[in-house]
């Protein structure tokens, strides 16, 4: 009885449905383009039984706005019909609270939202528009009401005003908005959030500290993403923090963005989630494949604060986070030059040249 009504999710980290501006024309949106739902049959066994198989959609799914050949226009951008897989694949639920829904613009945004609304996505991470309070998905089992919400806390780079996506600025009202769902359901409240620095294998301090914030104001589950890369995960009180899910589909090249894991939570009636992680490892035509045995090490790994321990993250401020960050993305930027000379010949001559312009430009700009 107590398993049929616990609650059972699978989760997994950022999902892009177009090319990364460095694999344009050989990306994700061509591997989707090409494979279809198959690109997800080595992993699909993972989710198959979960109630809600949940994701973070990283780019726009629409053609609003498209000026074909244009590198900045094409980049990051998902065939609509693309989110059709992801449905046959059985995902409901996708965030679209992260720092890519805007890159194409509102209108963009607003479409790709309809498209996801059309076959029967569930979006979360939208505000409404009267409270400016996010609007929950309510998955209702066994008579009891559960919430997913979903937040950015990521500057936004593209639109200064009327972000349509619950970007939050303020830890405090973010906190008092989850306190809110708390008391208006019985069952699970599961918060996906968009936080933390690119490339880092372990949180920062103000994560391991928002995190706890969180699951005190009421929050079972917290399902972090962004980085890219896994990150650990710790059970805090009665809730389940995770920091970095990594990718999951997506067409980053460095070997440390391709390890990443199925989470399968389950969450009883009235008792503290569990979890369980499915090792994953995305492979060179960015298809996720379960993971061999060297690779679930790795995951395992990964997973563990082992390298970097909980005491000595809480004792780092920001500014040195930040600082190891930046250090850390020093190094992954002359891998980008290196794959892109590398495979050269699989770009058109427009988008080599306007590659070029942009890499000058940033160079002069320092941008």
């Amino acid at each position: 009885m107590m398993a049929e009504s616990a609650l059972t999710i699978s989760a997994v980290g950022d999902i892009s449905l177009g090319d990364h501006p460095v694999c344009v024309g050989h990306g994700m949106r061509k591997a989707i383009g090409t494979h279809g739902v198959d690109l997800f049959s080595d992993v699909r066994e993972y989710w198959s039984n979960s109630d809600v198989v949940i994701g973070n959609l990283e780019t726009v799914a629409s053609d609003v706005g498209l000026i074909p050949g244009k590198l900045s226009s094409f980049e990051m951008r998902g065939d609509p019909a693309a989110l059709t897989t992801l449905k046959e694949a059985g995902f409901n639920v996708l965030t679209v609270a992260n720092n890519h829904a805007l890159q194409h613009g509102k209108d963009a945004f607003d479409d790709t939202v309809a498209n996801l609304k059309r076959i029967g996505i569930e979006s979360i991470g939208l505000d409404d528009e009267k409270t400016n309070k996010t609007v929950p998905f309510v998955f209702e089992k066994s008579g009891r009401r559960n919430v997913f919400l979903g937040y950015s806390l990521r500057p936004e780079e593209w639109c200064k005003n009327d972000i349509p996506y619950s970007h939050r600025d303020s830890i405090d009202s973010l906190i008092s908005e989850v306190q809110g769902f708390r008391n208006e359901v019985d069952g699970a409240v599961v918060v996906s959030i968009h936080w933390g620095l690119e490339y880092l294998t372990y949180p920062g301090p103000e994560q391991l500290e928002l995190g706890k914030r969180l699951i005190d104001a009421g929050a079972d589950v917290i399902i972090g993403h962004h980085p890219h890369v896994l990150q650990p995960f710790e059970y805090y009180k009665d809730g389940l923090i995770i920091y970095s899910l990594g990718n999951f589909l997506f067409d980053l090249w460095h070997p440390e963005t391709k390890p990443t894991v199925v989470a399968q939570i389950t969450i009883p009636h009235g008792g503290a989630p569990k979890v369980e992680f499915k090792p994953v490892y995305i492979d060179s035509n960015f298809i996720p494949r379960k993971a061999n045995q060297q690779q679930c090490s790795t995951v395992s790994k990964l997973l563990s604060f082992d390298d970097h321990s909980i005491e000595s993250i809480a004792r780092m401020s920001p500014e040195e986070y930040r600082a190891r960050y930046k250090e850390n993305l020093a190094m992954v930027r002359p891998r980008k030059y290196r794959y892109f000379i590398k495979n050269i010949y699989r770009y058109p001559l427009g988008i080599i040249f306007q590659s070029f312009m942009r890499t000058c430009y940033r160079r002069l700009t320092g941008t």
